[in-house]
């Protein structure tokens, strides 16, 4: 089988055919190390870019972090295959849970491959590399499905919240022992954004491999009235995979959004357009490319 290797930073869902691991598996990255600073400022940066100092190259240029998950597989005596999942991330002076969630598949006779999932997770947040943009994020915690096959097309739908966040600050009021309002970035709500995402794919036209993304995007009471809105967006991935490497076309239209529908703007339209891919010339050498608009 031939895989992309323009990799997305994704929660891989448990298939059927999973060899169950002995005890528990640990994933994640991390980099720490001393960052002298020889000008005004300690990491360069683009004026007006989405993604600051990643937009011009990520080598050197990032700070200090990491992320640390641990993942425990189940099989049940009736054949449904568990997975629970816990990350924490270390960015800034606290320690936050970035994931916490249950999955379980192979337990739809119909549809042994679709994995069911609740909890908070990393969603839909598919990401290009060399300019470390994620073109679409929907973090947070709720419920879905992934891999829900239909005639061979599989479809993953999940109703999702923004989890709310968090700045410390210290409060005069002498009664709260801590004096400060909260301790992290990740709280436990959500804070009042909510999105319906889908994803269809394993489409195959010709030797194209088709993505769709449809989402809808809403706020509930706890927005003001007056700041309620909705948006909408739709993204298209076409891709090619060779013996040699991978290219790959996104495009993606928003409509009172940018590239999360969390995230609500009135009257704002975005377009982003990119194309990249990779070409292996050697097993020790090999080039990554990118053009995005």
């Amino acid at each position: 089988k031939k895989v992309d290797v323009i990799t997305n930073p994704q929660t891989t869902a448990a298939s059927p055919d999973m060899a169950i691991p002995f005890g528990l598996k640990f994933s994640g990255y991390a980099r720490y190390g001393a960052h002298f600073q020889t000008g005004d400022q300690k990491y360069v940066g683009v004026d007006g870019s989405y993604n600051g100092a990643s937009a011009i190259g990520r080598l050197g240029n990032e700070s200090n972090g990491g992320e640390f998950q641990i993942s425990k597989a189940f099989k049940s005596a009736q054949g449904a295959i568990w997975d629970l999942n816990v990350m924490f991330d270390h960015w800034s002076d606290e320690v936050n849970l970035k994931k916490a969630y249950v999955g379980v598949t192979n337990v739809l006779e119909s549809n042994p491959n679709a994995y069911i999932w609740a909890g908070r997770d990393f969603h839909q947040r598919p990401q290009q590399g060399i300019n470390d943009y994620f073109w679409m994020n929907h973090d947070g915690q709720g419920a879905g499905v992934k891999n829900f096959d239909i005639g061979g097309v599989q479809f993953d739908v999940a109703a999702v919240s923004q989890v709310k966040s968090c700045s410390p600050e210290v409060m005069a009021d002498e009664t709260n022992p801590s004096r400060i309002t909260c301790t992290g970035s990740s709280d436990t709500g959500d804070n009042g954004h909510y999105a319906l995402t889908t994803k269809t794919h394993n489409i195959k036209a010709g030797p194209i491999d088709v993505e769709v993304y449809a989402n809808y995007g809403f706020d509930s009471k706890a927005v003001d009235s007056d700041a309620r809105l909705e948006a909408w967006q739709g993204g298209l991935v076409l891709s090619h995979t060779n013996d040699s490497g991978v290219n790959k076309v996104i495009l993606r239209y928003s409509d009172n959004s940018d590239n999360s529908v969390y995230n609500k703007t009135d009257d704002l339209t975005t377009v982003y357009a990119s194309f990249e891919g990779s070409h292996k010339f050697t097993q020790q050498a090999q080039v990554e490319y990118l053009l995005a608009f």
